[in-house]
């Protein structure tokens, strides 16, 4: 079976990271990080999905299936998005999280 290379998690990686360090920034900063991030996540399954082209009939070509027909560098464009997509949604309910955390006790100070 071969390896995942490396640069497929490369857009998790940065998706993460930007978000972590967006918490010492301003709030829009880590709304607009995610919101990027979604959209460049869903432009590569996109862009993968498309460079697939049309399955190839393992009769014809020389391969055992019709994945193993398939140009790996697309399949790991799809997957790059779909981390991506991943890291997203785990990023934005923990935003979520904090964000509800912060405001109530932003709201005890203000109150007491």
């Amino acid at each position: 079976m071969d390896m995942v290379p490396g640069y497929v998690f490369i857009l998790p990686t940065v998706i993460v990271v930007g978000w972590i360090l967006s918490w010492w920034g301003a709030r829009r900063v880590r709304w607009l990080l995610l919101a990027v991030g979604a959209v460049v996540s869903v432009l590569c399954v996109v862009v993968g999905w498309q460079a697939m082209g049309p399955p190839a009939d393992p009769r014809t070509v020389s391969c055992s299936s019709s994945w193993a027909c398939t140009d790996p560098g697309s399949l790991y464009l799809v997957a790059a998005g779909l981390l991506g997509l991943g890291c997203c949604l785990v990023l934005l309910l923990l935003a979520l999280v904090g964000e509800a955390i912060a405001f109530s006790r932003r709201g005890r100070r203000t109150s007491g």
